[in-house]
């Protein structure tokens, strides 16, 4: 019993410092800004799209990518990776460089941006933008880009979110959550300065730090790997939400599964090789908000949390009768304040009626998305790249 106490009580603490500091973050979110010069000189931009079987799609962001307002010279490259249908051609057609790319061995989103990042004098250009195919982009983006990395930032991440076309319970609630995480967790850290790290589409790396640290991340989490390889280095990566890369949510669970449960993994493999490094880089070189980002970690997946509170809750049960409502309560009071952070979401969202009325759905997406979370668990060493289904 004393020992079940223990691991309630430390669950417990924990979860306090978690969501404390999730609501830290939004109130500076809510009362923060961060202003940037007008752009002063030109931003030569390289921007790769890479793209596996996106024939169904590719064309739309080839247009959104057309209507973007340049900041100099833009040269827009098409990375058909591995591609089994009409993907390459359809590019073609839209008058864009195309890149195509055939190796079965060396599969997967990372590998193709390595390849392709070779094959170009970067000296050429400022920076790299890298955009998914199946996304579309504001007429800004490359402004916003171009104004974090004149700031001084070696590289920047902008607002990753839906388009808000798909009409489903789902889809609703990942709008939702999707608002949540940009507005009230990388907003304010990049207000405070935090480090960010970078979600694979809608980011720009400065060309000076892709010559000195090469991209070669090729796990599933490459976006992240890189993020943080820059980070140790001391180079500083911006997230500005004065533009936007969207994409459409996944309309059904068949197709969100595999999606989730690869983000998922990918936290875990983060937890497991990154939060003892930076940790230990933090302590040695007296680097304070590299140990911040390890605690972060924690963070990335608020749903998790919400478990964890469950747990804590259920442990709780268990403790000695002196002590278990106190606990009890002290779980019951974390868990709502968690989902109340969630559905704060809603304040943001254009459909706020459909959010609201898909709000009746929580109780069957939070067991599915237990269940992927344990399977992830479990197979997070082996997941793959596997291409997301939007249909």
């Amino acid at each position: 019993m004393f020992v079940i106490e223990i691991i309630a009580a430390a669950l417990l603490v924990i979860l306090t410092l978690t969501v404390g500091y999730l609501y830290f973050l939004a109130a500076v979110a809510a009362v923060g800004r961060k202003t940037y010069t007008p752009l002063s000189r030109e931003c030569r931009f390289l921007v790769l799209v890479p793209a596996h079987n996106e024939e169904n799609v590719i064309i739309p962001t080839i247009d959104s990518l057309r209507q973007v307002r340049p900041t100099g010279p833009v040269r827009i490259v098409v990375i058909a990776d591995n591609c089994t249908d009409q993907t390459a051609a359809l590019a073609a057609g839209q008058g864009v460089e195309v890149l195509a790319r055939d190796n079965p061995v060396e599969r997967g989103k990372g590998y193709a941006l390595e390849w392709a990042i070779a094959q170009y004098d970067l000296e050429r250009f400022d920076a790299v933008a890298v955009v998914d195919a199946d996304t579309r982009v504001q007429p800004d983006m490359l402004e916003a880009m171009a104004g974090s990395l004149q700031a001084g930032y070696g590289a920047v991440q902008l607002y990753y979110g839906f388009t808000g076309e798909k009409d489903t319970p789902l889809a609703h609630l990942q709008h939702m959550a999707s608002v949540v995480e940009n507005l009230l967790f990388y907003k304010p850290r990049a207000i405070l300065n935090l480090p960010i790290l970078l979600r694979g589409t809608g980011m720009a790396i400065s060309a000076e730090v892709l010559n000195k640290y090469p991209w070669d991340s090729h796990s599933i989490t490459e976006d992240v790997d890189y993020a943080v390889k820059l980070l140790e280095n001391g180079i500083r990566i911006d997230f500005s939400h004065r533009s936007a890369v969207l994409s459409a949510a996944t309309s059904s669970y068949d197709q969100s599964r595999d999606q989730k449960m690869r983000w998922a993994s990918g936290t875990f493999l983060l937890i497991r090789q990154k939060a003892l490094s930076l940790l230990k880089t933090a302590l040695l070189r007296r680097r304070w908000k590299l140990a911040e980002l390890a605690f972060s970690f924690l963070l990335l997946s608020r749903p998790a949390l919400i478990y964890l509170a469950v747990i804590a809750i259920l442990l709780s049960l268990l403790a000695p009768a002196g002590e278990r409502l106190f606990y009890v309560l002290w779980g019951t009071a974390l868990a709502a304040l968690l989902v109340v952070y969630l559905l704060l979401g809603i304040a943001f969202v254009p459909s706020k009626s459909a959010t609201i009325k898909a709000l009746v759905h929580i109780p069957k997406y939070a067991i599915w998305y237990f269940l992927v979370q344990l399977k992830a668990v479990f197979k997070h060493k082996k997941m793959g790249w596997v291409r997301t289904d939007r249909k």
